[in-house]
This record gives structure tokens, sequence and C-alpha cells, in this order.
């Protein structure tokens, strides 16, 4: 145990119920790699495991994973979120469990001067574990890459190769500006070129139908002016802003790309934000809107290049997002009538974010967040 409040704490959330597959094998494997880097690196981390809507038939997460001890760097606490407090919210009959309102279980219980929101199939480089230990300042939202590794790990090799096994072993890489796959011997600055001509691709061969979609969108947006709860003098400026955004897109790039497998702000500004927005939906999206909402709100948004990197173990298609199942994910939620955000619905949430920093406000979403009140069981 840390005998000292941790420096770091790293909150992921689960239940034992499988999802995408070996869901224990990868959680095992992130919890063990965790342990061994706070160790070599000497970095006094927490790792706060939030246990949703455990399966009643089924070993809660805190008895079914190997949990490492001795570690002078390294402490766990597991935190169980209850079936009965899972089906207070809508669609609980449908998501056995809500991302980002286990997240925020876990961020507001976290005791780290600094708190990485992070996943249970991730891997940490060694070079990113130094940066943890040396580079962090309040104020700041840290973004890295993701990239996705073959997921047959062999048995039996150590935390190092583990790590030698991944960089070996990559599919594709989550940058800000896309998703692309890779190939091995590609250079930082090659990469950064490849990504570069992913970004203008897209502005090329989209500039047309961006032009349609503005064609098309401006009686829908016409008409919202005169439906809308806004004053008119704010609904005119967000038809400008529509339009301004198909003709001239933006050139700046917050790193939205797989952000909910990193990212990692101070305690206190996570207390600011007040947490990831509580919305019972599926989870896409919601994570984006933090980033941006920590970007309107004043903080400064760091990319760390592609050598600060993290390693997502790949799993079934459908149960999460990838450019080869989207479709699946996405046929799955609208067949079961489960509700998300979509492209638009982001873009609206960006608009008025840009709309509170002009009349001088913060946006923030929850008022109440992460469950405080509720004493949920933990070890």
């Amino acid at each position: 145990m840390l005998k000292n409040k941790p420096y770091l704490s790293v909150v992921a959330t689960s239940r034992n119920d499988n999802h995408g597959g070996n869901a224990l094998w990868r959680t095992q494997h992130f919890v063990s790699g965790l342990a061994a880097q706070a160790f070599i690196h000497e970095v006094s981390v927490e790792l706060i495991l939030v246990d949703w809507n455990p399966p009643a038939d089924k070993p809660g997460l805190v008895d079914a994973l190997v949990w490492p001890d001795n570690n002078p760097y390294f402490t766990y606490r597991v935190i169980q979120v209850p079936n009965d407090y899972h089906q207070q919210f809508q669609f609980s009959d449908k998501l056995p469990l809500f991302q980002y309102l286990a997240k925020n279980v876990g961020i507001r219980r976290a005791q780290g001067e600094y708190v990485l929101a992070t996943n249970i199939d991730i891997l940490f480089s060694d070079k990113l574990m130094q940066f943890l230990k040396d580079g962090l300042k309040p104020g700041h939202c840290y973004r890295v890459d993701r990239f996705d590794i073959d997921p047959n790990i062999p048995d039996g090799l150590s935390f190092s190769e583990i790590l030698k096994y991944a960089d070996e072993n990559i599919i594709r890489v989550n940058g800000p500006r896309g998703t692309i796959q890779y190939v091995q011997q590609v250079s930082e600055k090659r990469l950064r070129f490849l990504e570069s001509i992913l970004i203008s691709s897209k502005i090329l061969f989209g500039y047309i139908l961006r032009n349609f979609k503005y064609y098309i969108t401006i009686p829908k947006n016409l008409r919202n002016l005169f439906k809308s709860k806004m004053g008119w003098y704010q609904n005119l400026y967000a038809l400008l802003f529509h339009i301004k955004r198909q003709i001239f897109p933006r050139t700046k790039i917050l790193h939205t790309n797989a952000c909910g497998d990193f990212t990692l702000i101070s305690k206190q500004d996570w207390e600011q934000l007040k947490g990831y927005p509580e919305w019972p939906l599926y989870s896409w999206h919601i994570d984006s809107v933090l980033i941006y909402q920590a970007f309107h709100n004043g903080m400064k948004m760091v990319n760390l290049d592609s050598s600060y990197r993290i390693y997502h173990i790949e799993h079934g298609q459908g149960s999460g997002w990838t450019p080869e199942g989207a479709n699946l994910l996405f046929d799955r939620l609208d067949k079961n009538g489960i509700e998300y955000l979509d492209d638009d619905d982001l873009e609206d949430l960006f608009f008025q974010q840009i709309l509170n920093k002009k009349n001088g406000k913060q946006t923030v979403y929850n008022q109440v967040w992460g469950a405080p009140d509720q004493h949920f069981s933990e070890k």
C-alpha cells in the first residue's frame, strides 16, 4: 500500500461479462502492466477499477483478477456499483454498463493529484510513463495516440517483452487527424505525413459533399430560427456559424480520436469540469464532448507525439468502434433503440460551448456528478 496519497490515479471500468471477448484476460494485462511500470518508473499509482452492475452469476472483478502485491508504488481499489443503482437509468435494460457514469464514480473518489481516465485493454509505453512522472501540470489536458495491436499476445512474456510484441504487431494508429492502417518501420515524420494525406483527402474529396450538406441544411436551420428557444440573434449566429463550418472547415484539430482511452487532467480540473456529462446513452462521443468542454473552458490541450503512445489490445468487432466494424456497432444500437450522440449532436454541443465562451461562461453539464452520496462497496 502507498504510504502517502498517490501522484496518479488511473480510472477504468468493466464488469465480468466477457464483453469484446477475453475481457478478463485483457484486463489482467492492463492491471499487471500498470503495476509493473509503476514499480519500474517509481511513479506512485492507484488504480481505481469500477465494477459496474456486476453479473450476479459470476465473481466480481476483485475476485476474478490476480492483484499485484508487495509493490510500494502501486495500490488498487475496486468500487462495486450494484444493479439496483444501474437500474435507475434509461436504457439500463439494454446497456449493462454506462461507461462515463462509471468513470465519474471513480474520478470523484480518486485521491491522486492527477487522474487518468482510460480503459481495461490499454498498455502504456515506457516513454509515456516516464513523461507522466516528470511532465504534468495543472490546467492542461493531455492526449496521446492509440496504437491498436494484434490480441494474440503469447503467454509467459515479461512486461518488457509484451511491449516489444506490441511495437512489432501494430494494426492501426488512431491519431489526431484520423485512423490509418499501420505500416511497419514507418518513422514519426512519415506517420504524420500519412495523417496529413488522410485529412487532405477528406478535405479535397469531401468538399462537394460538405457544400451539398450546406445547401440541404440551410432550410432546416432557417426553420430552427423560428422554433428554437434561443433568441433570434443567437439562432442567426448559429446559422452563420454552420455555413462557415461547411465552407471553411476548422484547421485546428482537437485530438478526440480514441480519447476515451486516454484523457489525463489534474484532479482539481476534473472537479471544475464536474466530470463527464452524465447522460445515460451509449458512450459514443461523450468522451469527445469533454475534450471540447475542457478546451472551451480554457484548458491547454497537449497532444503528445506518437512516441508517447498507448497500445490497445484489439477485441471483437461490434463491441466497440473500429473502421471495419462501425456499421455493425451502429446497426446494433439502432436495432435495439439505444440512443447515442451523432456528429450533428456533437456539432450542436460544440457551438453551444463557443457561445458560452463568448458570453464569459464556463460550460458545465452536471450539477451533481460521480454519485457523491452513494456508499458503494469498495475493496
